[in-house]
Parts: structure tokens; C-alpha cells; sequence
């Protein structure tokens, strides 16, 4: 019988050379002893491996959290805080005290300083207001000159012609529109008929009897008087009634 694999065949011999096959018999052969050790080797070693893998891969155990959660680290934690928080209060305590020291040294001044800040302010504020106001002043002077020769011309002209009375009403218009600018600049005019004569916002040109208003009261005005807030432009040529 000879073995080939797992087929086992009978073959009869003849006297001189190979007959025929009359009978061929198949059966199947168990593995052997080796092979099956070897398997179960294989498969044990497969199993620890896929039990490792499974249990890197599973999220870690409950005994992590119970120790971050535990009286005795909670306790810990608590200390350290406590130790951090002190050693803050002790530097403020630290900067207040070199901020007292250098407040009583350079308290007074720096108060000092801080008055004569807000005077220069003051000041600067205040020059710069009456730089504004001598610059409109003089800016209004010049422009009273040209509004003193529309007064003269519109008492000296009379218009007889439609033509000569749209000509009056477009110089009473550019008149008008002076008067709003002067308004907007806060310059304005002097009041004179029926106030009290002031030596310093009047010119007296004569004195004169006047039956409507009583002796020191300014009874006429020739020319208009201006100012610029409180500061006078142009004083009023005025009558005062004797």
C-alpha cells in the first residue's frame, strides 16, 4: 500500500511488472497530533491578541474618576487654591502699602499738578474763546462800513419804476442776509430809543427837550450801535432827552 496525501491505494503487484487496477479503496486520513497543537496555538494566541486590542481600545475604568472625585485630592485641591489665594493677598497687601508710602510723599504734588493742568486748560479755553471773539469783531467792523452805505442809500433813494423797486428789494435782500450772518456770529445791535443812556454802549451827539420820554433817556438814534456779546463793536450815536 503506498500513502499519497489522505488517499490510500491498494495496488496488487503482478509477477512481472504493474497490472491493472482492478480495486481502488479512498479513505480519509484524521490530521495529525502535530498539526492539531499547532492550530490550537494559533487560535489562543489570535483570541489574547483581539482581548488586548478590545481592551486598549475600551474607555478607561472607573477607578481614574473616583480618584480625581476623592476626599483626600478634593482636600488637596482645596489646599492649593487656598495657598495660591494667599499669596495674591499678599502681594496687594504689598502694592497698597508702596502706594500709600508714595501717596504721602507725592500726594501733594501731584495735586499741585493737577490744579495748575485744569487752570492751563481754563486758560487756553479762555483764549481761545476771546481769539474768536476779537476775529469776529474785527470781521464785523469792516462789514459795518458797507452796511452804513446801504442805510444811507436807502434813505436817499426812493424807487418810481417796478424796475427801480426790484432792484431796492434784491439790495434789501443782501441786507437782510448780513444782518442773519451777523445773528449766527452772535454780533447785534445796541439798543437805544427808549433805554437808558449808557457811557459805554452810547455816543451822545446832543442833548434835546422831548415831551415822549423823561431827561437822560435816549430820544434819537443816528447811527446803529453793535456788539459782540458783551464786548462792544461800535458804540450808538444817540440824542438824550434834557
Amino acid at each position: 500500500m503506498i500513502r499519497c496525501g489522505l488517499v490510500a491505494v491498494s495496488l496488487p503487484l503482478l509477477a512481472f511488472g504493474f497490472g491493472t487496477l482492478p480495486h481502488v479503496k479512498l479513505a480519509s486520513r484524521q490530521p495529525s497530533a502535530l498539526f492539531s497543537e499547532e492550530a490550537s496555538a494559533d487560535d489562543a494566541s489570535s483570541d489574547a491578541s483581539t482581548s488586548e486590542e478590545e481592551q486598549a481600545a475600551s474607555p478607561p475604568s472607573e477607578d481614574t474618576s473616583d480618584i480625581l472625585n476623592s476626599p483626600a485630592f478634593l482636600t488637596r485641591k482645596v489646599e492649593v487654591l487656598q495657598s495660591d489665594i494667599a499669596a495674591m493677598e499678599k502681594e496687594i497687601e504689598e502694592a497698597n502699602a508702596l502706594y500709600t508710602a508714595g501717596k504721602a510723599e507725592w500726594g501733594d504734588k501731584f495735586d499741585m499738578l493737577n490744579k495748575e493742568s485744569q487752570l492751563m486748560q481754563e486758560r487756553f479755553a479762555e483764549q481761545g474763546a476771546q481769539g474768536k471773539e476779537t476775529a469776529t469783531v474785527e470781521v464785523a467792523q469792516k462789514i459795518l462800513n458797507v452796511l452804513d452805505n446801504y442805510d444811507r442809500a436807502f434813505q436817499s433813494v426812493e424807487a418810481a419804476t417796478n424796475e427801480e423797486v426790484e432792484i431796492v428789494d434784491a439790495y434789501k435782500n443782501t441786507y437782510d442776509m448780513i444782518l442773519d450772518a451777523f445773528s449766527e456770529l452772535n454780533v447785534t445791535k445796541v439798543e437805544t430809543v427808549g433805554t437808558e443812556f449808557d457811557y459805554e454802549m452810547h455816543q451822545a451827539m446832543m442833548q434835546m427837550p422831548s415831551d415822549e420820554y423823561e431827561e437822560g433817556i435816549v430820544c434819537q438814534e443816528f447811527a446803529m450801535g453793535w456788539k459782540c456779546g458783551e464786548k462792544l463793536i461800535r458804540p450808538a450815536m444817540v440824542a438824550v432827552a434834557a
